[in-house]
């Protein structure tokens, strides 16, 4: 026997093998068509169950059954792989329009695997026959099967947009795909804004297409990245939890009723409960009493109890950032597209859906305009025949056998032999009047749909029609309400604001973190002197921090004592009285371990954006930085200022387009006055340069801008307090110790609030003990620099005012 050697570098032949293999478990198995959306074991177990006639109105067959036909016959991977597909294809919770229906167990989104093949059925879904409408029509290629032995479909002609309807994940060798689940309804809609103009862009289709519809539902609470998803084809999607707050006599429940695509119940709980016994064990005991699943057919239910001092908020955001109730959907809209994988973004695979219906409405309207022709061939002779009936008869009878007798048709009456062998077949009860009106009524018939279909093949819109016509009878007949609820951060206040009352309101901060907003006409204006009405209630030992005047439909940004901003519409914040305590500031946005809210800044959505806000630190430190640099921060917070161990954030000003003057206060009584155009403007995490130069003991406590049509109002924590002009304090360069403006701190104490004030203004003066009384400022006297000041508010022995706010009426 000759035997022929090859000599072949091993590095060059296992780099090729392993290439032709890679290619072949791209394109053979992993990755989806981009036509049909279908991989190969899920396009076979279709057209398998179609063979065996399982309509979704027929008797169900066992999984066994219709697993063994896939493998037996076109698909020979192994009966647990056909199986998994075949399960999925079955799963609400994992298809969003399931194409298959099942009898039996097919797992639970837990993650409770299906029951064995044997004792399972499945049929399709009539959604999953529209996969396969018109395949006996010559509409798609066949190929031989694994052996030769048989034929099946190279693609479906699938009459619904299946990829993105159901999307698709797979993991190939190099290569993965993962395509988020669309809304039907949706998708036919853009689909059709897509077939009238071609060139539209895909931020026009995604007024249409919203984004991701997980069969789950949840919440994608990054909506603003989808555009640049579609845009590129991959991406990442944030998907959370769906919640409400329960109330009832044993305590407050937070229920879950929907969790994110993907994710199982049963892992949740579980994390759920680490979390709890972490917590604990770090003696920081988050709340939770119990959790239980009470989730049935009717849908999720995941039931979170909480403990009477729970923080509501805190306890919810801790959820996400600890648990699956958060997770993420990395998009990778990888496919295959004309035998090659290719990375397509939203417009190239709906384009290649609409190509795809194309060829196939083209296809099958000249597979019927040829059926239609060939009949009306026939039936053009049969008519012939009945009209010259006498004549066939002589000639058949005169035949000498029946290929003589089809001869002698065709010679004499002039009929083709297709139109011979019809004529020879036809039964005498064909020649009965009706039966004779009927060929004359389906021969005009025919002349009509061959006419139709012409002008189909040669008239592209009308062939767009069709398909237009088509995806509308797939969204009507299958369509539903979109279930995942996308939130954008970015963008303008929601719709909700239109059922808010704009007013004036009075933001209330405590020393512990407690919040609220107070309508500013609840406090009457009183005589100086006057010892005050009571104006927070606070629980033992907090005391007022921070106030400021704004309205419900400005933003609210806080900026805390790490150096990092955070922002909230202002509605949000609970509306309350002068005897409520409010929520938690964590209620509102994430604050760290040991962070604390220092400032807040009211910011009005009416260009307050394109200004520059001045934020000044304890130790004299001062940065300019444009707000809108901020625009874009969140109950999360974003970095503000980069400030040094002790240091803190004491102020904030906003500067509306001009560099101003600006008064920097201390509390030992030094006050500096210095332009804003000495400092230049810096990027976010920069520090700052020096304000003023401090003296020992010595700290920032108030800047105010420089009015000199107003009077600087300085008030200490000992109820003293002064108007002074202005242009008692002359302009310096930043940096230096600044002028006296009080004598005698010790007997008056320091100074905790300045501000520039007009006459006859209010002012609220609150004190530790909760007390706030609301002055004239006509009744606190005009006096010198470095004068002490008058008595403006008595205290009790142990209280001490804390800060001061102007107050204006409409």
């Amino acid at each position: 026997m000759e035997y022929k050697i090859f000599e072949k570098d091993l590095n060059e032949e296992l780099k090729n093998s392993y290439l032709l293999y890679s290619l072949s478990v791209i394109v053979s198995r992993a990755i989806p068509d981009v036509r049909d959306g279908l991989k190969p074991v899920q396009r076979r177990i279709l057209y398998s169950m179609s063979e065996l006639s399982l309509r979704h109105n027929s008797s169900f067959k066992k999984c066994a059954r219709i697993v063994g036909e896939v493998m037996g016959k076109y698909h020979p991977h192994g009966d647990a792989a056909i199986y998994d597909a075949l399960v999925r294809m079955a799963q609400p919770f994992s298809m969003r329009y399931p194409l298959v229906e099942g009898q039996g167990n097919f797992g639970s989104v837990d993650g409770d695997p299906a029951a064995a093949m044997r004792y399972t059925e499945a049929r399709m879904q009539e959604l999953g026959e529209y996969m396969l409408l018109d395949i006996d029509k010559n509409t798609v290629d066949f190929r031989d099967n694994f052996d030769g032995s048989l034929q099946e479909p190279i693609v479906l002609p699938t009459r619904v947009p299946n990829l993105l309807m159901n999307g698709s994940s797979g993991i190939a060798v190099g290569m993965t795909t993962n395509i988020p689940p669309h809304n039907l309804k949706e998708l036919v809609d853009a689909l059709k804004v897509l077939i009238d103009n071609p060139e539209v862009e895909i931020k026009d289709l995604l007024k249409h297409i919203k984004g991701p519809d997980f069969p789950t539902g949840g919440v994608i609470v990054d909506g603003e990245n989808l555009e640049e998803l579609y845009e590129t084809g991959k991406g990442k999607i944030t998907i959370r939890g769906k919640y409400k707050i329960e109330e009832k006599e044993n305590g407050t429940s937070i229920v879950f009723e929907e969790i994110p695509y993907g994710v199982s119940k049963s892992d949740v709980i579980e994390q759920i409960v680490k979390f709890a016994v972490k917590k604990k064990d770090e003696k920081k005991d988050p709340g939770i009493r119990d959790v239980r699943d009470e989730s049935d057919k009717e849908g999720t239910r995941l039931v979170i109890e909480l403990k009477r001092d729970a923080n509501i908020k805190r306890l919810i955001n801790d959820l996400f950032k600890h648990t699956n109730l958060q997770s993420y959907f990395y998009a990778q809209m990888n496919v295959i597209n004309k035998g090659k994988p290719s990375l397509m973004n939203l417009k190239e695979l709906m384009q290649a859906f609409i190509d795809h219906r194309i060829e196939i409405v083209t296809r099958r309207t000249n597979f019927d305009l040829e059926k239609a022709k060939k009949r009306a061939h026939i039936v053009e002779g049969l008519i012939k025949a009945v009209q010259g009936i006498d004549t066939v008869i002589e000639i058949i009878r005169n035949s000498l056998n029946p290929q003589d007798a089809l001869k002698n048709l065709q010679d004499t009456i002039g009929v083709s032999e297709e139109q011979a062998k019809a004529i020879a077949d036809m039964k005498l009860i064909s020649l009965s009047r009706l039966e004779t009106d009927n060929l004359v009524k389906e021969l005009n018939d025919l002349y009509a749909q061959i006419k139709n279909a012409s002008d189909v093949l040669q008239d592209k819109e009308k062939l767009m029609n069709i398909i237009k016509e088509e995806l509308d009878e797939v969204a009507k007949k299958f369509g539903d309400e979109r279930r995942t609820e996308i939130v954008l951060h970015k963008g303008e206040l929601a719709d909700e604001v239109d059922l808010i009352r704009d007013e004036n309101i009075i933001i209330v901060l405590t020393k512990w973190g407690y919040i609220k907003a107070i309508p500013a006409n609840e406090y009457k204006v009183q005589g100086r002197g006057g010892k005050g009405a009571k104006g927070l209630k606070i629980s033992e030992n907090d005391n007022v921090k921070e106030l400021v005047f704004t309205n419900r439909l400005s933003k609210l940004m806080l900026i805390s004592s790490a150096g990092k901003a955070y922002q909230i519409n202002t509605y949000e914040v609970e509306m309350g009285s002068k005897n409520s305590k409010g929520e938690h500031i964590a209620n509102y946005i994430g604050l760290s371990e040991g962070e604390k809210v220092k400032t807040l800044i009211p910011i009005s959505l009416d260009g307050d954006y394109d200004k520059d806000i001045l934020i000044f630190t304890k130790l004299g430190k001062v940065k300019r930085t444009s707000l809108r640099e901020f625009m874009n921060a969140r109950s999360s917070g974003i970095r503000a200022i980069n400030i040094v161990e002790n240091d803190t954030v004491v102020d904030a000003i906003v500067l509306d387009g001009e560099d101003k003057n600006l008064l920097v206060v201390t509390k030992k009584g030094m006050a500096l006055n210095f332009n804003s155009s000495q400092v230049r403007r810096m990027g976010r995490d920069a520090m700052g340069v020096n304000a003023i130069k401090l003296k020992k003991d010595d700290e920032v406590v108030d800047v105010v801008l420089v009015d000199n049509n107003k009077k600087l109002l300085i008030i200490t924590e000992r109820g003293y307090g002064k108007r002074v002009e202005f242009s008692s304090y002359r302009p310096q360069n930043r940096g230096g110790i600044g002028l006296k403006t009080v004598r005698d701190i010790s007997k008056i104490g320091n100074i905790v609030a300045a501000m520039s004030v007009e006459d006859g203004e209010d002012v609220l003066i609150f004190t530790e003990k909760g007390k706030a009384i609301r002055v004239n400022v006509d009744n606190i006297t005009v006096l010198n620099r470095i004068t002490q000041g008058v008595i403006v508010v008595r205290l009790d022995k142990d209280d001490a005012v804390v800060d001061a706010i102007e107050v204006k009426d409409d």
